[in-house]
Order: structure tokens, then sequence, then C-alpha cells
């Protein structure tokens, strides 16, 4: 539905308008966006869940409208990084990071499901938290992925995609996807 938003915002977009695309959408998807509204776009990646930081949640942008959504958000106290490319390219590097985080997800989500399964749930998450630094990260991992599933399934599909078009391994995403899948349906 990205595409579909652009395309219905662009006959109102002034010359001097900065179309800026907050999805989890593709590559390829951000750049349609870029030809599609005509004015200076803005692919931006959101790095963290929103809800933690709010206006100040670290993004992730590319492409020509990019230094005019940063100057925005670093006023409200974002990370802002800047990558001087094209849209898309900020949607590329927030998918292969999704690889990572969504993946670290679902191998949480496995490892105290057979936890649970054993009997000994509470020392499962016990190791994982003292690897990672703490419970309110497993917490997180586990309680975010199974709220936003259906999200994160579109977003995993599109990030498995770009890795299969880069040629590298798609088997972390593919169970992670299986993951997902499993939390979306009742």
């Amino acid at each position: 539905s990205a595409v579909a938003a652009a395309e219905e915002a662009a006959p109102a977009l002034a010359a001097h308008a900065c179309y800026a695309d907050f999805t989890s959408a593709a590559p390829e998807t951000k750049r349609e966006i870029a030809r599609t509204v005509r004015v200076a776009m803005a692919d931006v990646a959101v790095l963290a869940p929103v809800p933690r930081q709010g206006a100040a949640t670290p993004l992730l942008v590319s492409g020509p409208g990019a230094g005019r959504v940063a100057q925005l958000f670093l006023a409200l106290g974002a990370e802002v990084e800047v990558l001087e490319a094209p849209a898309g390219a900020a949607a590329e590097r927030k998918l292969l990071r999704s690889v990572f985080m969504k993946g670290l997800a679902a191998t949480v989500l496995e490892a105290v499901a057979a936890g649970e399964a054993a009997g000994c749930e509470q020392w499962v998450r016990d190791q994982i938290a003292r690897e990672l630094g703490g419970h309110a990260l497993v917490d997180r991992l586990i309680t975010g992925t199974t709220a936003h599933a259906a999200r994160r399934r579109h977003e995993m599909t599109a990030a498995r995609d770009h890795l299969a078009a880069l040629g590298t391994p798609t088997a972390i995403s593919d169970a992670t996807l299986a993951w997902l899948t499993r939390l979306d349906r009742p």
C-alpha cells in the first residue's frame, strides 16, 4: 500500500515538497515511490520501536529529501544517520538489520517455547538474558514479535527476497518467517 499512498498523494504535492516514506517496504518499492511522487523523496528506515523513544527514535535516511527529514528529526532529539545514496538505500540496510533482529527474536521464541515444554522456561530465559544483557530485551523480543507478527512477516518477506536477489543464503530468514507465520495465525 506504500506505492498506492504515494500515487494518491502525488497530485497534491507542490514542486518544493518533500515526501517521506517511513514504511518497511523493500528497496525497489522505495525507488518506485520516488519515481511516483516526482518531488524530493526521503526513504526513512525506523531502527527501533517507536513507543520506546517516540520522536527521538533512531532513523536511517536516504534519497534527495534525506537532509530535510534529518533536520526535522534531529531537532526532536532523534539520532539520524543520512546516507548519501538514492531512495532504497535506507530500506536495504533496514532489511539487512531485520535479518538479525527478527532472526534473534525467532531464536529466543524457539528456545523459550522449548524451555516451557521441558518445564524449565525460566532457566532458559535466565540463560538468554545473561547472554543478551538482561530480561528487558528478552521480554521485548517475545512480546514485540508476538504483537507485531503480521507487520514483521511482510518485512521479513521483503528481507528474504532481498537476500535472495543478492545471492546470499536465506535459511535464517526462512526460519524467522515460519515463526512469524505461526504467530500471525491463531
